[in-house]
């Protein structure tokens, strides 16, 4: 059978299984089994392929057909243009998060100069020691760590497993960033940082059953369920990040889309922090909620 033909073969397995792209998922499994990129995939879409090939082919296209997610598959996922390590221990990294690191990363890059210390003006660039709560897979912190060059990351989560990937990623990636295991800011005590940034679980309890196969079966509910409301982990975050952040500090966070206004109205009665502002991702939608300890 010709390359293209048993990619074809393949998208159609996954149609029929309603996989969300299965033209994309076919050719990035065959890149994945043989080692090509898709330049290499068109320029071989002619050549047979032999026996063997198709067979473990195949048998990739079952698996992602029984919706096993494509990266679990892989083993990797591609995030602010680093390759991540995932498991069905830590969230796969999304395209949403990316808006959470640059506008952090931003947010450092544009610190003025009249707030920095002497010394800092001196190396001509503040330090910044930042907490990435919730750290998962790793994918935020190591990403910043990667982006700025005069920032210190810890990161925190209670799951052991996804505290192992985290590291490896760092040490894939060649990131400094240490790592802590615990529950939300149990693991840094009475430490004071520049920033927090988290993505927190935040999906309403009543609708892990309606989210993707790919989701609801293969990832952690426990980085998912957010409790009755979606909000349970950020009333933690608000009630305690102001015990763990110098004063000035940064709180960033992803959020549901639809989560805007509640966070900014728990910040707002919190009355530790300035008025948050809601950042848009891509698509338009509320994805962060920025704010500053008073």
């Amino acid at each position: 059978m010709k390359t293209r033909i048993l990619v074809k073969e393949g998208e159609y397995q996954l149609s029929k299984a309603f996989c969300m792209d299965p033209k994309i998922d076919a050719e990035e499994l065959y890149c994945y089994l043989t080692g090509i990129d898709k330049v290499g995939l068109f320029l071989r879409a002619q050549e047979e392929v032999d026996p063997e090939t198709e067979k473990k082919y195949m048998e990739l296209i079952r698996r992602r057909a029984e919706r096993i997610p494509l990266q679990h598959i892989t083993g990797v996922q591609e995030f602010m243009g680093y390759t991540f390590k995932v498991s069905p221990d830590v969230l796969i990294p999304r395209q949403d998060t990316e808006t959470l690191v640059t506008e952090a990363a931003r947010t450092i890059q544009n610190t003025p100069r009249e707030k920095l210390t002497f010394f800092e003006k001196l190396r001509g660039q503040k330090e910044w020691d930042v907490l990435d709560l919730c750290c998962g897979s790793g994918a935020i912190g190591i990403s910043m760590a990667k982006i700025c060059n005069n920032i210190k990351v810890t990161g925190t989560d209670i799951s052991e497993a996804a505290i192992a990937i985290a590291e490896e990623n760092a040490a894939n990636l060649r990131a400094k960033v240490k790592f802590l295991k615990g529950d939300m800011f149990a693991p840094v005590n009475d430490r004071k940082f520049d920033m927090i940034v988290s993505n927190p679980p935040y999906i309403k309890t009543n609708m892990i059953s309606i989210l993707q196969e790919e989701v609801k079966k293969h990832e952690p509910l426990k980085a998912l369920d957010g409790g009755r409301d979606g909000l349970d982990f950020y009333r933690t975050i608000v009630s305690e990040a102001d015990k763990h952040l110098k004063p000035g500090g940064f709180l960033m966070l992803e959020i549901g889309h639809d989560q805007g206004e509640d966070l900014r109205k728990m910040l707002k009665d919190s009355q530790k922090f300035t008025p948050a502002e809601v950042i848009r991702d891509l698509p338009g939608k509320d994805r962060v909620v920025k704010c500053q300890l008073r």
